[in-house]
């Protein structure tokens, strides 16, 4: 799990249970969830990538309008305006229109600050908390399923409900995932101390 999240913190379950509203070009957005991922992962999404991909400020607008109308949604909701190529073109269309008018209703309007606020909520809510692991896999051999199905996979067999687990905050599913790999003496999670002291350590801050 920790090599698929880059984006350490220390605990602080408070920041996972109470999610911060964010609003990015008008659009209150709801918080970033596995839903979201797996639906921009799905269609390629470039907002999704470590890289920044090459591409005209059309298509990048594009791309980006539509990560925005899709994180405003559940992913149920998303869903459905993927599989319904005339409702998601008159989805996207009425997003777009709206999105050009507060674009033209702010003065000196900027993509790249509008990027990088994207970013930022992305990168709020993959934040994931730092741990050490406590014991040795049995594993030989890398497993071929990927971090999200682990998730997925370890939230049923908690009782979760598909809906539950794909739209719950990504931050309140890593913070939730770590109580179980701690309860089950996987991983121990690092406080906040020890936390600075590796950052320190490792130059980080």
């Amino acid at each position: 799990m920790a090599d698929q999240v880059k984006n350490f913190c220390a605990y602080g379950f408070d920041t996972a249970l109470v999610p911060v509203v964010w609003n990015v070009c008008g659009v209150k957005l709801r918080p970033f969830c596995l839903g979201h991922y797996l639906l921009l992962k799905h269609i390629h999404n470039p907002m999704m990538d470590d890289e920044e991909t090459e591409a005209s400020m059309e298509e990048t607008l594009l791309w980006f309008f539509e990560t925005l109308m899709l994180c405003a949604a559940t992913y149920e909701d998303g869903l459905s305006i993927l599989g319904d190529d005339a409702l998601h073109k008159e989805t996207m269309a009425e997003f777009t229109a709206n999105l050009e008018r507060n674009m033209k209703a702010e003065p000196g309007w900027n993509i790249f600050d509008k990027l990088r606020l994207f970013r930022e909520y992305i990168a709020y809510y993959m934040q994931f908390p730092w741990y050490t692991e406590e014991r040795a896999s049995n594993k030989t051999t890398p497993s071929g399923t990927d971090w999200t199905q682990n998730l997925y996979v370890t939230f049923k067999k908690l009782g979760y409900t598909e809906s539950q687990i794909l739209n719950m905050p990504m931050r309140k599913l890593f913070y939730e995932w770590c109580s179980y790999a701690e309860g089950e003496g996987a991983i121990k999670v690092m406080d906040k101390y020890s936390v600075e002291m590796l950052a320190r350590a490792k130059g980080l801050i």
